[in-house]
């Protein structure tokens, strides 16, 4: 399809001082940046469409202070590197404000940005979509991750696009469609998030897919992902689970949702419980109105997390959906990635929440599950019986998940860690949540299998 020109203010323009917000198309409120720099948000009276966030309900009040700037500051890269890159690419300034101003038509869940005098770039709705080839994938992929290695400022998107992603580790956002690739221009949807792995870390693009399929063969609700080769370079490829693609006409509609640290009034920068960022039972109360068996399918995260040494779910990596109204529902699950196969004897490892005060891989036990199930007024056995189950799934299904990835390079490697480490997990966490005080025994799970180096 023939691409529009890029929209956008231009870097020499004046600033604006108020953003339109949209949530699926439909005109939500206006966000306003005081000549002190606070932001403010309030809602256009005759919006009718979800909550904008579980701390921002919709009414006629308009909401100031740290829940706002938290929210709108959470839609961009936590990187402060990517975001050097996005402002030098607007010829703007770092900060969340002037950053939404220029790309904010592509943002996570269903919310859009745009300053008042280029809701054209919106209204118009532009069909720019640009065909690319792997290998200029590759090459994408390449560029930001020697920036990173570097420490160089890049910005994760070019020139003409105009979409931001959360998080720290390297991405891009694309859109995929019939076996072909397409960048974004405009304020055209993508519906993957295509990125390498963390940098670093040998084959972790490869640990991670294999987590999120384990993940799916244990019965929890994930984000689809795959390990793809382009031109040579592999990376991770998940569906976003906030965009629906027609599979007739290939047309991406955008589903809002929030992360945990949107809905509860979090900054980025204190994502980690250990930050000050939403412990397990913070997130549980958040839950307790929540559909779809939210409480419990969160439950179920933590204990995989625990189960297969994912030391890295905190608050961002996990989300919630607004279908409508006041109504929402845990997201599904992504960015889960075991750490095991990198983990040193000796050392003392913590996950980013804990389960009834307990961080510690290999330290899990039946006081931790008591503690947990009074604080957040659960069946003690039910809580057991869950975590047993569980722990027997990831270790019936670890080996099925790796021989999905058989062909890929580093699987080997991968799995001589991997498979031991996780089983060695699971067998200790069976046995001590059994066990009385007298009898717990921690583990160091990196005792077992060979390090990747």
């Amino acid at each position: 399809m023939t691409p529009r020109a890029p929209h956008g203010p231009s870097p020499h323009s004046p600033s604006p001082r108020s953003l339109e917000v949209f949530v699926a198309g439909a005109h939500a409120g206006e966000l306003r940046l005081s000549p002190e720099g606070a932001l403010s948000f309030a809602y256009d009276s005759s919006y009718q469409g979800p909550d904008l966030s579980v701390a921002l309900p919709v009414s006629r009040q308009v909401f100031t202070g740290k829940t706002v700037h938290a929210w709108f500051d959470n839609l961009l890269p936590d990187s402060p590197q990517v975001r050097q890159g996005m402002a030098a690419e607007a010829g703007t300034s770092t900060g969340t404000f002037p950053l939404l101003s220029y790309f904010g038509l592509d943002l996570p869940g269903a919310v859009q940005t745009v300053a008042p005098d280029n809701l054209g770039a919106l209204l118009d709705r532009p069909l720019g979509y640009i065909q690319i080839a792997p290998s200029d994938i590759a090459q994408r992929l390449c560029e930001i991750v020697a920036s990173e290695s570097e420490s160089r400022a890049r910005s994760w998107a070019r020139s003409e696009e105009r979409w931001s992603l959360g998080g720290m580790q390297t991405k891009i956002a694309l859109r995929e469609f019939n076996g072909h690739w397409y960048e974004c221009t405009g304020a055209s949807a993508s519906n993957v998030i295509v990125k390498p792995g963390v940098w670093g870390l040998s084959h972790q693009a490869l640990a991670e897919c294999v987590t999120m399929n384990l993940a799916a063969r244990c019965g929890l609700p994930v984000a689809a992902t795959r390990l793809t080769s382009f031109d040579g370079v592999d990376a991770l490829v998940s569906q976003r689970y906030d965009r629906f693609t027609s599979p007739t006409s290939g047309l991406v509609t955008r589903i809002h949702q929030e992360d945990l640290c949107q809905a509860t009034g979090t900054m980025p920068s204190c994502k980690y419980a250990a930050d000050g960022g939403p412990s397990a039972p913070e997130i549980m109360e958040l839950l307790a109105p929540a559909q779809d068996r939210s409480r419990a399918r969160f439950i179920d995260a933590l204990l995989f997390n625990y189960l297969t040494a994912s030391t890295d779910a905190h608050a961002k990596n996990y989300s919630v959906l607004h279908p409508r109204g006041s109504e929402f529902a845990l997201a599904p699950l992504y960015d889960l990635a075991s750490a095991a196969p990198y983990l040193t004897r000796g050392k003392t490892y913590r996950l980013a929440m804990s389960i009834g005060g307990e961080n510690r891989v290999g330290w899990l036990r039946r006081s931790s599950l008591e503690r947990f199930a009074r604080a957040n007024r659960c069946d003690l056995q039910a809580l057991i019986d869950r975590t047993e189950e569980l722990a027997e799934a990831v270790k019936g299904n670890v080996e099925g998940a790796l021989n999905e990835q058989r062909a890929q390079a580093g699987i080997d490697e991968v799995a001589c860690a991997l498979v031991p480490r996780i089983t060695a997990l699971c067998n200790a966490a069976m046995r001590n949540i059994r066990a009385d005080h007298a009898h717990f025994e921690p583990v160091d799970i990196a005792r077992y299998g060979r390090a990747i180096g």
